[in-house]
């Protein structure tokens, strides 16, 4: 009788685990494969991950996967609040209440975070590695295909997906230069190279903190290039470096070398000028590189930071693009010039804090990559593929969860201090 009690806790804790990294395992899938799709009917608006995001967290959070991550409710709701103070009294034309309501449903599930379980991180870090690699097989496979079979088949799902259904404003077929008949590698699933390069390296990020794989690294390593594109490895050229201080990987230094001479001896048969010659567009007002790093710093001194009021209240949810059309150079709205355009000094306190028991409270392994990911590399305020990889990743697997829970399991009744 005491060995069926002993085995039982164990059994339901073994369960309980694997329900979770299902539930991770599931959401990650969804943001990569169904990054394209969107809900039939609404003119490509709203991206099917916009509904499956909530759901599944709702889901999750009846069956008793999830719990509310109070401290991060609180500031959930009191951003809520500011943004409806903004709407309310924002001079703009341009203020939108669906992009307000857009927010409220694609980040209330960073509020929730797993219940104690005794799931591995490691396994969570694995997974993504694993994806990661077939992602970038199927990059290579596609920017090689379009030699063969033409872009139209190597790129089936951007000419094919009938315009019901597929997801608007973005740029799929980016060329490698301007009248190049050759098109960057966006991983077949992915909404832009960009976002397929980014993935990639969130999953080299997770490939070195499990112990790094030579072959798994090449791979890695081929579909960044194959996506010809700056973003992720500006996030790496900032991570890697700090990781090899750290844990000194004599190997891992041996395999940089190995990949820069290959690239130096074999740069012109793979074009990588392409991606080279990027490096130069930051002195550039008209490049994609000063406009996705450097645009917003001009844009908020000169329309935010000019007004008093503007600058306490912000211009409103939905606005940051509304001077775009107007400007002498190239704008982009990263996470964080979003916030602060939009929500002013107040609304984006409010979500740093909110943010920061979200998000900082979380698994520590991928916090850097995805929050880099998240707040420099693209607008991904509303995007609910990149917030569902946040979740997946780093939000729901809290440290809590991940390194306290198997005590709390052995021991439920604890004596009182």
């Amino acid at each position: 009788m005491s060995d069926l009690s002993l085995s039982r806790p164990a059994t339901l804790s073994a369960a309980s685990a694997q329900r979770a990294f299902a539930l991770c395992a599931t959401t990650l899938l969804a943001a990569i494969f169904l990054q394209k799709i969107a809900l039939p009917g609404t003119g490509g608006l709203f991206p099917l991950n916009l509904f499956i995001f909530p759901a599944v967290t709702l889901l999750a959070f009846s069956t008793g996967l999830l719990e509310v991550n109070q401290p991060a409710f609180f500031w959930y709701t009191l951003f809520v609040a500011a943004g409806a103070v903004s709407m309310a009294v924002s001079p703009s034309a341009h203020v939108s209440v669906l992009s307000l309501g857009f927010l409220l449903v694609v980040q209330f599930p960073l509020m929730f975070r797993l219940l104690p379980t005794e799931l591995s991180y490691d396994r969570v870090l694995k997974f993504l590695s694993t994806v990661g690699c077939i992602c970038a097989l199927l990059g290579c496979v596609q920017f090689a295909a379009q030699f063969i079979f033409g872009a139209r088949v190597a790129f089936f799902l951007d000419t094919g997906i009938p315009d019901a259904v597929a997801v608007k404003q973005f740029n799929s077929m980016i060329p490698l230069y301007w009248t190049s008949p050759v098109f960057k590698s966006n991983g077949i699933f992915f909404l832009e190279p960009s976002f397929f390069c980014q993935f990639v390296a969130v999953a080299v990020v997770a490939e070195l903190l499990v112990g790094p794989r030579t072959l798994r690294l090449i791979v890695l390593a081929a579909g960044l290039i194959s996506s010809y594109s700056g973003t992720g490895l500006s996030m790496l050229a900032l991570f890697v470096p700090f990781h090899f201080l750290r844990h000194g990987h004599v190997r891992l230094f041996v395999i940089a070398a190995i990949f820069s001479l290959t690239l130096i001896f074999f740069g012109d048969a793979i074009s990588i000028d392409a991606l080279t010659r990027r490096t130069a567009e930051f002195s550039n007002e008209q490049s994609s590189g000063w406009a996705r790093f450097l645009s917003m710093f001009n844009l908020l001194q000169n329309v935010i930071f000019a007004n008093d009021f503007t600058f306490l209240a912000g211009r409103g949810p939905g606005t940051v693009q509304e001077h775009f059309q107007q400007l002498s150079y190239s704008a982009f709205d990263p996470t964080w010039g979003k916030i602060i355009y939009e929500y002013g000094l107040i609304g984006s306190v409010i979500y740093a804090v909110f943010f920061y028991f979200a998000f900082f409270k979380g698994a520590k392994g991928l916090r850097f990559a995805m929050g880099y990911t998240y707040l420099f590399l693209g607008g991904y305020l509303l995007n609910a593929s990149i917030l569902m990889q946040m979740a997946a990743l780093v939000v729901w697997v809290g440290q809590e969860a991940v390194t306290s829970s198997a005590a709390r399991l052995r021991d439920p009744n604890p004596a009182p201090a």
